[in-house]
């Protein structure tokens, strides 16, 4: 790591080319937040750095010439509830910068306090407010995200404790952190009645959504819940007696939890008996509300308020055991909040028992597939469950190709298209012809069939670009955008648009993913009328157009030595038998990246990569609103002979 000089109000990173990762790019406008995954044991060893773990509100904190902006993990705009943070930010030693980090109160022995936290917010005291600063995702002028964690820490230490004559605002403090003391960090920590530790692997990439190289480890169970109902009080109290409350199950569904009746303050009593009172309706929000004496007396509210609750453990029922409130979450969307499962930290080379995932058997589910971030094959099938219903039709009556690799991704990996006796169902087979022969290729159309490639130790899914019905006749066309790996983002989103806008002078709408790679798959779809060879020479000669028209930019050539410094414009996947990532499917390298559909406008940052990856993915398509895909059906169109005429009309001008 190269010394980082500060001046008297910006900090430039000198030798940013020595700095791993370290990338020149704008400003961004948000970055969305890596969050940690919650284990039941310290990991060990000096890879891992430990910091504590703060009770109060995951803010970033956006300085744009100076001005600080403070946004939550939604993306909600709370600067004005951060006055005196506000000031202390922009009095920073930085242009530009995107911080990461927590809003907490602090009590007397320095213990974070959460509802000391919400009263000094609603009483607009912000100077007992502190903002504990973890990480540095940007500084003036470029993009730290893909440097190591240890790194960004450093010039991040230097941002808050510049060694000049004015010292850092005290309300904005570096957090911590200590390398292989873990254990006693944590035992520390519980004795002293904090939340815990987070764990990260220093020598990581900052990745936005939840993945194993952020753990967790609590001191007590708690969490948040959605809050479904209350009753009135008892005796001398006010406000109401118990919140009724829940998680949201996989399908969306919201499960009764329990009741919470201690941690209210009288304050804190009256106010949410107001809040409460304006949500009421006539009927409970649960699937499973409780019945009988328990439901007797029980106002039912709308499901749009997030609780935090304290509690010893889960029943056998399902039910929260000694339950206490510690305040309103306005931070965290009611849609999110599910039943948080506590992994295995460790790993063993074999289970000791199998797991079923959608009715299959996997065997050895915690076989490691990808050692970079230890996920597990119990944690791909998880990952496939979850997306199958968006993954399915991208797949369903395709002839596929996979790669296997059952002993994980940096071990023997091999490719497998026909289905052999071993195979049975729920995969399918699909009857195709290979010269005088007739062969039996793998397909699935069901979540089972799915999860039982994931038990095969298939980490891609290659899908044809024609359907059962109609194998001779393809249903798309696929150009694949392949960069050199020097190229920077700017010029492979061009590309893209560039080959959209030349689809759409031809009536045909165009849609876009990422591969998980290095470039990007722009697809269309298409009526199956013409046969192969009709379909690729339609689309070679759109490819040599764009050659044509940029030759110092493009290539259709196939041969590495002419790809230097251009983007390969690959049309040969559409040829029979050629196949292309299928949307959803993971790819077998480093930290699980997923080939992911995208929004056009999407392509403002750059999505290459493992910026998708089986981690956020699934909390990418729960917080969607449309599918990016939205309209593929309804775009299809046929290639005629008119059309063909037509564009080479147009080449010849």
């Amino acid at each position: 790591m190269e010394s980082v000089k500060l001046e008297p109000k910006t900090a430039k990173i000198q030798t940013y080319r020595n700095i791993a990762g370290a990338r020149k790019s704008k400003l961004p406008a948000f970055v969305r937040p890596q969050l940690a995954t919650l284990v039941d044991s310290v990991p060990q060893g000096d890879e891992w750095l430990h910091e504590i773990k703060f009770d109060g509100y995951r803010i970033l904190c956006r300085i744009d010439e100076g001005r600080a902006k403070f946004l939550t993990r939604e993306e909600q705009d709370w600067t004005r509830r951060f006055g005196s943070l506000v000031e202390a930010a922009q009095d920073l030693p930085a242009k530009e910068a995107f911080l990461d980090g927590e809003v907490v109160a602090l009590e007397e022995n320095g213990v974070t306090n959460f509802q000391l936290l919400q009263n000094s917010l609603k009483e607009n005291n912000t100077a007992i407010l502190v903002y504990f600063v973890f990480d540095l995702l940007y500084l003036d002028g470029w993009d730290l995200t893909r440097s190591p964690l240890r790194d960004r820490k450093k010039i991040l230490e230097r941002i808050l404790k510049p060694k000049r004559a004015k010292k850092a605002p005290n309300s904005l403090r570096y957090s911590e952190h200590w390398i292989g003391q873990g254990d006693e960090l944590y035992q520390e920590s519980c004795r002293k009645g904090l939340e815990g530790i987070i764990s990260k692997k220093a020598d990581q990439p900052y990745r936005s959504g939840r993945s194993r190289d952020w753990l967790k480890v609590k001191c007590s169970k708690s969490q948040e819940f959605v809050i479904g109902g209350f009753t009135e009080p008892a005796g001398s109290r006010s406000g109401l007696g118990a919140l009724l409350v829940g998680v949201h199950d996989e399908q969306g569904k919201l499960l009764y939890a329990g009741k919470v009746g201690t941690g209210f303050t009288q304050q804190s009593l009256k106010e949410l008996r107001s809040r409460l009172d304006s949500l009421e309706r006539d009927s409970p929000p649960f699937i499973n509300p409780p019945k009988g004496a328990e439901a007797r007396g029980v106002h039912w509210v709308e499901p749009k308020l997030v609780g935090a609750v304290a509690f010893a453990e889960w029943t056998t029922d399902n039910l929260l055991r000694h339950p206490s409130f510690q305040g309103l979450r306005e931070d965290k969307p009611v849609t999110e909040i599910t039943r948080e499962k506590v992994n295995h930290h460790k790993n063993p080379s074999s289970a000791q028992g199998n797991v079923e995932i959608a009715g299959i058997k996997l065997t050895h589910p915690d076989r490691v597939l990808f050692p970079d971030q230890g996920i597990t094959k119990l944690e791909l099938a998880h990952y496939y469950e979850q997306v199958a219903d968006w993954m399915i039709p991208h797949v369903k009556e395709r002839p596929l190709s996979l790669v296997r690799c059952p002993e994980g991704h940096k071990k023997q990996c091999f490719y497998q298209r026909h289905v052999t006796d071993s195979i049975g169902d729920p995969i399918r087979s699909i009857r195709v012809k290979e010269g005088r022969s007739t062969v039996s290729y793998v397909s699935v159309d069901s979540t089972p069939g799915v999860i039982a490639l994931v038990q095969m130790g298939v980490l891609e899914i290659h899908t044809w670009g024609s359907r059962q019905d109609h194998l001779e006749q393809p249903d798309r066309l696929t150009f694949d955008l392949d960069p050199d790996p020097a190229l920077p983002w700017k010029q492979i989103r061009e590309a893209a648009e560039t080959l959209r806008g030349q689809l759409s002078g031809l009536g045909f709408a165009a849609f876009v993913k990422t591969t998980g790679g290095k470039g990007l798959h722009v697809v269309v779809p298409i009526t199956p009328k013409q046969d192969w060879d009709r379909v690729k020479a339609f689309t070679k000669k759109i490819a040599e157009d764009l050659v044509r028209e940029a030759p110092q930019l493009y290539t259709a050539t196939m041969s590495k030595s002419k790809r230097q410094g251009k983007i390969f414009i690959d049309y040969l996947r559409n040829a029979r038998t050629a196949t292309a990532v299928s949307a959803y499917s993971t790819r077998a390298r480093a930290n699980a990246p997923v080939s992911v559909p995208v929004h056009w406008d999407e392509l403002a940052m750059d999505v290459r990569g493992e910026h998708f990856n089986i981690h956020n993915v699934p909390e990418r398509l729960a917080r969607l609103r449309t599918d990016p895909w939205e309209g593929y059906e309804k775009a299809r169109r046929p290639i005629n002979d008119a059309l063909i005429k037509l564009h080479r009309s147009e080449r010849n001008k």
